[in-house]
């Protein structure tokens, strides 16, 4: 049938586009839009039985056959999510072992029992429910859909976008702040993100001769004694950096405002450099955005490591802060979904 070629004819088309926008900004919201309609597409293709009835291809019934498609494979990414789910939980429980109990430790843990608990909700026979009823758990069902999507499609373009080789060619490196002790030492996760500027620098240099500045991005936290950094400068000082090399920003207090403060302290002193940013690997997505956001357009984003239990609880909290840094976006789909589940309901 025609529809079998014209499937697999999309998705490659799709992938094509990808790979342009990816090789144009690895960091659009748009990679993450079309991987999720890649996901949809392909699994159109392994499930064609779903729109083999005739009533498929009828003008009155697509809506409801389309419900019903996104439904299933809602079950099926249950899933690849209930993997992720359960690699959470271990994680969170060396992490409360490991760091000790608090709230923040627990989101991997809280986050897998809702999705968990929604699933189980939803996933009960609605045929026999009232209209509106059943309108409601229909679009709860399309949410969800449209929720795991975009939740696995972060995923793997969070992961992608820490593979990417930085260009060895930049004038500055910004360096993220995060917590500083009470002594105003820098702790791992920020001692972390340091040595790796420390050694993309050093790499820069030995593969080009070209010699990068650095700039410390981070504001001083009520408990904390010193601005991160300057804790950051010191560290840097300390490890071989020269007083003319390092050019700390010292006001701000979440990631944007690292950015785009830092962008003013290097056009003071360069106009149109080049500029690579050092963040732990669960970050630098987001930071890859956030950088296009602060007009930091060509940024490169390099990410350091961390200990295996600390990153999926830290990747899930940015998992959510991307999800709400367009919410245009997600509104446009809701209508939607709302359109296509009060027509569904209506024609049970």
């Amino acid at each position: 049938m025609a529809v079998d070629m014209i499937l697999p004819a999309i998705c490659i088309l799709l992938i094509w586009v990808l790979s342009r926008s990816y090789r144009r900004d690895p960091f659009a919201y748009a990679n993450i839009v079309i991987t999720g309609i890649i996901m949809l597409v392909m699994a159109l293709i392994i499930g064609r039985g779903v729109f083999s009835d005739a009533k498929a291809v009828s003008g009155m019934f697509i809506v409801t056959e389309a419900v019903d498609f996104l439904w299933r494979f809602s079950r099926f990414l249950f899933i690849p999510i209930t993997f992720i789910c359960l690699f959470a939980c271990v994680s969170n429980a060396e992490l409360l072992r490991k760091e000790g109990f608090c709230k923040g430790n627990l989101l991997g843990l809280i986050g897998c029992a809702v999705y968990l608990v929604t699933i189980n909700v939803i996933w009960r026979p609605i045929n026999e429910l009232p209209m509106v009823v059943n309108g409601v758990m229909i679009f709860a069902r399309l949410i969800l859909c449209y929720l795991e999507c975009t939740f696995l499609s972060i995923c793997l373009n969070g992961y992608a976008v820490t593979k990417i080789e930085p260009a060895y060619d930049r004038d500055f490196v910004i360096i993220l702040g995060c917590s500083i002790s009470k002594k105003g030492k820098v702790r791992p996760l920020l001692k972390a993100r340091v040595n790796r500027a420390i050694k993309y620098a050093w790499e820069q240099e030995i593969r080009t001769g070209k010699a990068v500045k650095y700039v410390p991005s981070g504001g001083q936290g009520s408990d904390e004694p010193i601005s991160e950094a300057s804790a950051m400068e010191l560290y840097l000082l300390s490890h071989s950096a020269e007083d003319y090399e390092v050019f700390p920003e010292k006001r701000s207090t979440n990631t944007f405002e690292n950015l785009t403060f830092s962008k003013a302290v290097i056009e003071e002193r360069m106009k149109n450099a080049k500029v690579a940013i050092v963040t732990t690997h669960y970050h630098v997505l987001r930071s890859g955005m956030l950088s296009r956001m602060a007009g930091l357009t060509d940024a490169a984003v390099i990410g350091s490591g961390t200990k295996w239990y600390f990153w999926p609880n830290a990747f899930l909290r940015e998992t959510v802060a991307i999800f709400f840094m367009f919410p245009k976006v997600h509104a446009g789909v809701a209508a939607v979904c709302a359109v296509a589940a009060a027509f569904a309901a209506y024609m049970n």
